[in-house]
């Protein structure tokens, strides 16, 4: 079961919205299944039209809203605060069966219960309705205002407790099983920036700014070589410096993405991925400075990533000294230096991305394996832009790919073993899709070996709004 919570201001507007027919008339029969005072079904508004959601809405959204009324909460703030209304939508697998009315009211219960945002039995709790209007999922709306006292809350931890709720509710009920939150899943673009990517055709520009910003990283040895790729590129970034002319943080933002007043919309590299942020990636940048550069730098690749499946594969044997989670996050550089070629190395360093991550209170430690695998990483893209020119994959780069993929399976495995279920997964997805690309490619190299290695089209660096085409979408 998959668990989504956002916060707004306006009740009123969730209920009208829920109770609708939604964006492209996609709700079906939209009817409430609990409530905090059990009348549950009892809440369902009266018809007042022809249409099935022609509907009095008024005494439902009164009621809810009158604990924030008597505490003088407004409905809206302009200083960007978290709203007090808690919306949470719950949805089962495409393959589950269908649950009644009866069992999603249960759900409902169970999952505010566990969440610790309406107890049990706790009558001068927050109101609250669930509402269904489809077969998969319900969504919760819950004022954050206690009925007793009219004092707004905030749950503690209702994240990893909601999560933890669904869970039990999911062996209970014999459901798929999800894995546990654990704090590698990417930061999602907002309702607001999906509905405006999806106004001007284009993908989010959160999504963009990661993957170009995370290639220009790669490609890059310090800050104002990273800085100068992007600016070419075609984005809009600023640097934040100390007093002493050290870089401190920066921030990027798309061309053409402005307000509503005409100023670009910018991110800071940590609001894309935490380690996308200036202080990261310049450790990141000395540790690849380490050692010389290979005159061969596919060869050197393969090899730097053939010694790094032995050293994940002697930490699952208990008998090495590397941090595997730091080899993971490195891995990633290697394969965004191989995006370009086609949908299917795209993907699997999209793929792969979670499973880079170290979990939530983790740090990833670099060793030598991490360190070589940063330092080739970024030889193959430097070596790509000076050839400048599209090969087909010579025999080498094949070979550097099949090592790559067993590597992926060698960390797959490790934190399979680890119960890391949304990381193992990410990169078994990683494996079989490079997998995928050498099979393919291996029949046209079989008799060639390109002399100068690694050599894709480029740029690496995708031009604001521009989309490869084939990337895969969705």
């Amino acid at each position: 079961m998959i668990t989504k919570v956002v916060h707004g201001w306006r009740v009123g507007g969730l209920v009208a919205y829920l109770m609708g027919p939604g964006r492209a008339q996609e709700h079906v029969r939209p009817r409430i299944v609990a409530s905090w005072d059990g009348r549950d079904s009892g809440w369902q508004p009266q018809q007042n039209g022809a249409s099935e959601f022609d509907l009095e809405l008024g005494p439902l959204i009164r009621a809810l809203r009158a604990p924030a009324v008597a505490a003088g909460l407004p409905e809206s703030d302009g200083e960007g605060k978290r709203g007090y209304v808690w919306h949470c939508s719950a949805r089962v697998a495409a393959g589950d069966r269908e649950l009644s009315d009866a069992q999603w009211a249960s759900i409902a219960r169970e999952l505010l219960d566990g969440a610790g945002v309406a107890a049990r039995g706790d009558a001068g709790g927050p109101r609250w309705v669930a509402i269904r209007h489809a077969d998969a999922h319900i969504h919760i709306a819950v004022v954050l205002v206690r009925q007793d006292t009219c004092r707004r809350f905030w749950p503690s931890r209702d994240y990893p407790r909601l999560r933890e709720a669904a869970q039990r509710i999911e062996r209970r009920l014999g459901l798929t099983l999800t894995a546990s939150a654990d704090g590698t899943a990417a930061r999602a673009p907002g309702r607001g920036e999906l509905e405006k990517a999806r106004r001007q055709g284009r993908e989010p520009a959160r999504v963009e700014l990661a993957r170009v910003v995370r290639s220009a990283a790669v490609a890059s040895n310090g800050a104002e070589e990273f800085i100068s790729a992007l600016q070419e590129a075609g984005y809009l970034v600023e640097l934040r410096r100390a007093p002493s002319g050290d870089p401190l943080g920066y921030k990027v933002a798309r061309g053409g993405d402005v307000t509503a007043s005409g100023a670009p919309v910018f991110y800071s590299g940590s609001k894309l991925a935490p380690d996308l942020s200036l202080p990261r990636l310049m450790r990141a940048w000395d540790e690849s400075a380490k050692g010389s550069d290979s005159a061969a730098p596919v060869e050197a690749a393969r090899r730097r990533v053939e010694g790094a499946r032995a050293a994940v594969g002697a930490a699952r044997r208990g008998q090495g000294g590397e941090d595997v989670d730091g080899i993971a996050h490195a891995t990633r550089d290697v394969l965004t230096a191989m995006t370009g070629w086609s949908g299917e190395l795209d993907a699997a360093a999209e793929a792969f991305d979670r499973a880079a991550r170290p979990p939530r209170g983790s740090t990833a430690a670099s060793g030598p394996s991490a360190v070589g695998l940063r330092r080739v990483a970024r030889q193959l893209v430097r070596q790509r832009r000076m050839l400048g020119v599209s090969h087909e994959p010579g025999a080498a780069a094949v070979a550097l790919a099949v090592a790559l993929t067993a590597l992926l399976r060698e960390i797959a495995a490790w934190q399979r073993e680890r119960g890391r279920e949304h990381q193992s997964s990410a990169a078994r997805t990683a494996a079989d899709t490079l997998g995928r690309w050498t099979a393919m490619a291996a029949p046209s190299t079989s008799g060639s070996l390109l002399d100068h290695g690694f050599a894709a089209p480029r740029p690496q660096l995708d031009r604001p709004g521009r989309r490869r085409s084939d990337q895969p979408r969705g």
